[in-house]
């Protein structure tokens, strides 16, 4: 019990402090860097000046201490959780005055008019300090006024302006803050380096702000021709209008005609400029080119789509899927686009997205040519929509493709089915299942062969943040060895419902309740006549003992078995061909017995087996629960499935219990597969067994789907 308890404080000391990282309060500030400094700014005498530095000017939309986060647009959030612990309109003066005093610039700088009278002001303003973030590229923005004027004149002796764009080698809110000081002291550099050059030699030396003449020192020089590139970049989108990962490529070329690649769907950061990209499906003759993009600094350019999508689909009468290699044609001119085998996507391949443009397109199938007059249909393309086209097969008896039976847009469109939020999935499977069970004697598995059929249903709901998934499972079966009629061998509901809620990317809050019964009553039976008694779960008789081959243990639908319980849930893994999860909190589990009965004790009298049986009490207990899910494609058309679910009751008596459930499924055909089920199991001794349940099942399960 004493391992219950701390297992129990590890798992809330762990929550608590998944908790505070969760959304941490961090605070940022901006500070000088004395190792920063350029010895070649350094004056030897300073300027007869005083000068006073004003407090900076800050937007409302940046005056405040959240961080501004830019999505490249128009929109902008405030980071709650990342705050500047400075007041930006006061730090930035004294270090622009720690700076000039460093340099010994001035002879008189000052932040407040109490001591004296300055000739000399100093103005900063802030335009933008942000940080950009887009789904591949996050930078820092800073752009900057400098002025540098006589106290009684409005106009300046001279400006310096700074809109600074510099990419995060990391992507976190420190290297954010780091990089706008370097960028900000960069800056108070080059401002001071001109107010040099217009103090020593005029204010003619200092042309347009930033050109200057070549008789100025040239350290000078060099410090002011570090200015950075301030184009910015901007973002290239290319719509994905199947909203699938599967859209090809496309190539964009710059004024210099340097190639990049992009992917339909994601979003490409460019530096300012006009491109032209080529996209398209076929060769390079084929495809569609588009010029003149512009990419504006901190803005997403969308591409209009002028083009439209195919994808072919190839089953057979029964909704099987055929694999059987199609072409693509140009109805117009007959040029061929390619040859191309569907995608069995129930095995996890994609399938192909044809980009194309506007128009009519033939499709033939068995290497067809393009004037066939068998085996073809045609499709109509249209600008901005997508069309999912379906071939039926004809089959011979051994159910190998021959012709083509019909085709046509079966959906009105593929976009509206690769939306839905909710999907439904219903199958029958059959199965031919040869079963080891020591379940009811630990040293002598029981064999038996059976058969048995069962109802599948999937409900799932995935539109983020939410995630809802219920699966049911009916399993009826019959058994029949060379001694026994037929009996009832499979007899299960099974009903999972859990529900997550991701407030960040893969971590969240779940819930579960699941139920677990059965429809008909549970009979054991015996090979030889043996007496029994029934007992309550007081110890009370139920009845006198009774001769018989059998004995009724269960009533219809007891036990009712529930599972709840909710808590965080992790996503270790979310890929296309593995899925993994992790789960710790609060569960409850309830078991409602009504006329169940264990085997208490077995004695021979004479010859004859007398047995004892009492019925279980209902239970309900609450406890820690943790669990592993996952599901895995393999290579070789083999899936791997997992389930693990510990339970640790509070109640120091009770007794900590596990199920591990892991299935293989190697699929043969479409509809044919080969299964098997290997399951652990530790159900205390309040259930009647306290030894580890081993069941191992192999069967040949043929499957329909319903839809």
């Amino acid at each position: 019990m004493k391992k219950i308890i701390v297992l129990s404080l590890l798992i809330i000391f762990l929550f608590g402090c998944m908790a505070r990282n969760i959304v941490p309060r961090n605070y940022f500030i901006l500070e000088y860097y004395s190792h920063s400094e350029k010895d070649e700014l350094r004056l030897d005498e300073p300027f007869d000046q005083s000068v006073y530095i004003e407090d900076t000017k800050v937007p409302r939309t940046y005056n405040r201490k959240q961080i501004v986060v830019r999505h490249f647009g128009p929109r902008i959030t405030y980071s709650n959780n990342n705050l500047w612990g400075v007041k930006l309109s006061k730090i930035i003066p004294n270090m622009v005055k720690k700076r000039l005093d460093s340099y010994n610039m001035f002879k008189n700088t000052q932040r407040e008019l109490f001591t004296s009278t300055p000739d000399y002001v100093i103005e900063t303003s802030i335009n933008n300090i942000e940080m950009y973030i887009s789904e591949t590229l996050y930078q820092a923005r800073l752009n900057i006024d400098f002025t540098y004027r006589k106290k009684d004149m409005e106009k300046p002796l001279l400006t310096h302006s700074a809109n600074i764009e510099r990419v995060l080698l990391k992507q976190d809110f420190d290297t954010f803050t780091q990089t706008i000081n370097e960028i900000f002291l960069d800056e108070i550099d080059k401002f001071a380096a001109k107010i040099t050059i217009h103090n020593t030699f005029g204010s003619q030396a200092v042309i347009s702000q930033d050109k200057i003449a070549i008789e100025i020192d040239p350290a000078l020089v060099e410090i002011l021709d570090s200015e950075e590139d301030t184009s910015g970049k901007g973002l290239l989108l290319v719509p994905a209008i199947t909203r699938t990962e599967n859209e090809p490529y496309y190539k964009i070329y710059d004024k210099y005609g340097y190639e990049i690649s992009g992917k339909i769907g994601e979003a490409l950061p460019l530096m300012e400029g006009t491109y032209s990209i080529e996209y398209g499906s076929g060769n390079k003759d084929q495809k569609m080119t588009k010029k003149n993009i512009k990419i504006h600094p901190r803005y997403k350019t969308i591409v209009e789509p002028d083009w439209g999508c195919l994808i072919v689909e190839i089953i057979d009468k029964n909704r099987n899927f055929a694999k059987v290699i199609y072409e693509l044609f140009d109805l117009e001119h007959g040029e061929s686009y390619g040859s191309e085998f569907p995608a069995e996507v129930e095995l996890g391949e994609q399938e192909k997205v044809w980009v194309l443009k506007p128009g009519h397109y033939k499709i033939t199938i068995n290497n067809e040519p393009f004037n066939t007059y068998t085996d073809f249909t045609t499709v109509l393309i249209e600008k901005g929509n997508v069309q999912k086209l379906t071939i039926v097969m004809e089959t011979d008896e051994e159910g190998n493709p021959t012709n083509m039976t019909g085709a046509g847009i079966l959906e009105e469109s593929f976009l509206a089915a690769s939306l839905e939020s909710l999907k439904l999935s219903s199958a029958i499977h059959i199965n031919g299942n040869m079963n080891s069970d020591n379940e009811l004697n630990e040293d002598d598995p029981e064999i038996t062969i059976t058969m048995n059929s069962q109802l599948e249903n999937y409900l799932i709901y995935d539109k983020d943040p939410l995630y809802y998934n219920m699966k049911s499972v009916i399993d009826l079966g019959v058994s029949k060895s060379s001694d026994t009629d037929f009996r009832l061998a499979s007899d299960d509901i099974n009903i999972k419902n859990t529900g997550i809620y991701y407030f960040i990317k893969d971590l969240g809050l779940y819930g579960r309740f699941d139920v677990n019964s059965h429809f008909f009553d549970e009979t054991q039976y015996s090979t030889e006549d043996f007496y029994y008694q029934k007992f309550d779960e007081n110890g009370v008789a139920l009845g006198d003992s009774v001769l018989s081959d059998n004995i009724q243990i269960k009533s219809s639908f007891y036990p009712i078995e529930l599972k709840e319980g909710f808590g965080i849930n992790y996503r270790i893994l979310k890929l296309s061909r593995a899925n993994l999860s992790f789960r710790a909190g609060f569960g409850i589990r309830q078991s409602f017995n009504e006329d169940v009965f264990v085997l208490e004790t077995s004695v021979e009298v004479a010859g004859v087996e007398h047995r004892k049986y009492f019925e279980l009490a209902s239970t309900n207990t609450t406890g820690t629960e943790l669990s592993l899910v996952g599901d895995f494609q393999l290579p070789f058309n083999l899936t791997y499935s997992t389930d693990a679910d510990f339970y640790f009751p509070f109640d120091e008596a009770g007794e900590y219990t596990f199920e591990w459930e892991n299935s293989f499924k190697l699929n043969l055909l479409k509809h044919i597969s080969l299964d098997y089920k290997f399951n652990l199991k530790k159900l205390g001794e309040e259930s009647g067994i306290d030894y580890l349940v081993k069941e191992h099942s192999l069967f040949l399960r043929v499957t329909y789907f319903l839809r």
